[in-house]
């Protein structure tokens, strides 16, 4: 019996283990909130940016817990959870906390991050947590203890070659740009591209347009994101 139990002790750590791992070390895109059974879609503008969520080990913890953190109109929601307490469906908090919308305007975005800050807001030490992949995307959805929903998503490529061949494909130029316009060369069928500035926050949206305007930018360096055929690849660029 104790030969039969030993490999699947074995496959139950690997599938725990594989799955923790892409929890912690994957950055999350927020994208929607169900809330009584209501679903709250990210806006996009400016204003709100790209929210992500990340769970880090902070400096000198010895691998015992890693941090939370889901920046979102100038505050964030936050939690600490130590490691023995992430299992392969679910993680619980042993503190968190969710800030008050502080720097966001618009209604609209006003709105989402009150959805967002409540599902993490109401005795939500405890989350259920799903990864699937789907193409080029792995999918994240936590559900708290009552039964709220929070999605996420990260685009992906199976290997290193494959991104490297993919990126190496598609041309962005003038890099530094000067003037007034970027160019994208060496992709068909465009359907957006989205700027965002280092720290991640979304200054720009466009259409299908492979010649984009940057002259509204500021000095600096910036992240193209182009939607195509081909998936969703990431390009750095200087505006001088």
């Amino acid at each position: 019996m104790k030969k039969l139990l030993l490999p699947a002790v074995i496959i139950v750590s690997t599938l725990f283990q594989a799955q923790s791992s892409e929890l912690l070390s994957t950055t999350w895109n927020l994208k929607k909130v169900i809330k009584n059974n209501i679903t709250y879609d990210l806006p996009q503008n400016s204003e709100i940016g790209a929210p992500t969520l990340t769970f880090t080990p902070p400096p000198g913890a010895s691998g015992t817990y890693v941090t939370m953190d889901s920046h979102f109109c100038g505050t964030s929601v936050w939690a600490m959870i130590y490691q023995m307490d992430i299992h392969p469906t679910n993680f619980t908090f042993w503190t968190y906390g969710a800030g008050p919308n502080e720097t966001c305007t618009l209604p609209e975005n006003v709105n989402f991050a009150n959805q967002y800050y409540h599902y993490f807001a109401f005795n939500s030490d405890n989350h259920q947590y799903v990864i699937t992949s789907s193409g080029n995307t792995r999918n994240l959805v936590l559900t708290n203890n009552l039964g709220d929903k929070a999605f996420y998503e990260s685009g992906f490529l199976a290997t290193k070659e494959s991104e490297a061949s993919k990126t190496a494909s598609i041309k962005i130029y003038p890099n530094p740009v000067k003037d007034s316009f970027l160019e994208i060369k060496g992709i068909d069928h465009i359907e957006w591209t989205k700027i965002y500035t280092a720290e991640g926050k979304l200054v720009q949206q466009n259409s299908k347009d492979s010649r984009i305007d940057v002259s509204g930018l500021s000095k600096g360096g910036y992240f193209l994101e182009i939607k195509s055929q081909k998936g969703i690849s990431r390009h750095q660029f200087i505006r001088e």
